[in-house]
């Protein structure tokens, strides 16, 4: 599907930005920079692509595979995506603490979305009958600011948290058995959890 493809690219210049981003605080960047992280976080990580997983995918998995709204991981994706914003407002302020803190949010929120959530919705949306999703183009603001992440980048080259432990799947993820219960209870029918143990005993 193009928009889950789409989707996943905007993940690769996101999670450099991320690395950029807790480069900047941890080795005292440039004050004025702060503003142009929090645009970009604004402007292309929050409106552009994270509107079209709240506004374009997460409602065709509501709709088509008849997914409470409230359900997780959904609840738990769409509370990130409001976090990282109410902190980019701390970031435009200078805050470092905050930038550190949206820097491991977006590493995990990344790892679990394409481990987890687009793999589960290019899986089970043809089997709905939906084998293509509605999308929409880069408005001439949203370009500008995402040129002006690649411009961060340069300046700021991604630096990684050896404190972060990535991973794939619902076990990497912080909210698993705290306010998630994993994408096979919350989300598999009968008869996926039949096939599993069937698979299982034949192996």
């Amino acid at each position: 599907m193009r928009l889950l493809e789409s989707l996943e690219r905007e993940h690769e210049l996101i999670e450099q930005l991320a690395g950029s981003l807790f480069r900047w605080a941890e080795e005292d960047g440039k004050r004025e920079d702060a503003v142009s992280f929090a645009r970009f976080l604004d402007v292309y990580s929050g409106g552009f692509h994270h509107g079209r997983e709240d506004g374009l995918l997460i409602p065709a998995l509501i709709e088509a595979l008849e997914i409470p709204a409230d359900s997780n991981p959904i609840k738990v994706i769409q509370e990130e995506h409001a976090l990282v914003g109410e902190l980019a407002e701390r970031i435009g302020r200078g805050d470092r603490d905050a930038a550190r803190q949206v820097a491991r949010i977006l590493w995990e929120h990344i790892d679990k979305e394409n481990s987890v959530l687009f793999l589960e919705a290019a899986d089970r949306l043809p089997r709905a009958g939906v084998f293509e999703l509605e999308d929409r183009p880069m408005t001439p603001a949203e370009s500008e600011v995402e040129a002006l992440g690649r411009e961060l980048i340069r300046t700021y080259p991604p630096l990684e948290d050896p404190s972060v432990i990535r991973g794939d799947g619902c076990i990497a993820c912080s909210a698993f058995t705290v306010r998630c219960r994993g994408i096979e209870a919350e989300w598999w029918n009968r008869w996926e959890w039949e096939e599993h143990f069937r698979r299982d005993g034949e192996g």
